[in-house]
């Protein structure tokens, strides 16, 4: 199955393409060695047993499929193979129709970035938004990070909607 999944995320550079995962072993310690033992080159979170993400998700067998699109809404559930390739393929033809790129853009526009506990923030610039995630540059060292839109401070949250809005012509 994972060796599917490497050539998706191989073949989709550069298009409007996310894929990710989602791990429920019973330790972060096993869930890392897994990653790492089948060469995962996609994002994946552990969740645990019954984790939050699992029970939004409403998850009741192991592997679940969704598949999402470029709104966030998902639109395929447990495909594989083939439907898998064209429901994606679909999908991504349809983002790129929508003027969405996989090319993250730096706006340059920097600014303090804040979760709504007031704890973290970081001086970044917008790149780009997918699937619940908001992607900054951070100043010092450049480097994108993931931060999830609902950790941000109400006044990012705006600003975060504010861009997407714009970069759809909005």
């Amino acid at each position: 199955m994972y060796g599917h999944e490497r050539s998706l995320v191989n073949s989709m550079k550069g298009r409007p393409f996310a894929l990710l995962g989602v791990n429920t072993d019973k330790s972060l310690k096993v869930a890392k060695a897994a990653v790492k033992k089948n060469e995962l080159n996609w994002r994946s979170w552990f969740d645990g047993s019954g984790g939050d993400i699992v029970r939004k998700f409403q998850i009741r067998s192991f592997p679940t499929i969704l598949v999402l699109d470029h709104n966030g809404l998902i639109r395929f559930k447990n495909i594989r193979g083939s439907a898998l390739d064209a429901a994606i393929e679909l999908l991504v033809k349809e983002a790129e129709g929508a003027g969405m790129s996989g090319e993250p853009v730096d706006t340059g526009e920097y600014r303090i970035f804040k979760t709504a506990d007031g704890k973290h923030e970081v001086e970044a610039a917008y790149v780009k938004y997918t699937s619940g995630t908001t992607f900054l540059r951070r100043k010092d060292t450049k480097k994108v990070v993931e931060i999830p839109l609902k950790i941000l401070s109400q006044e990012d949250k705006e600003y975060v909607r504010e861009k997407i809005r714009a970069s759809r012509g909005k």
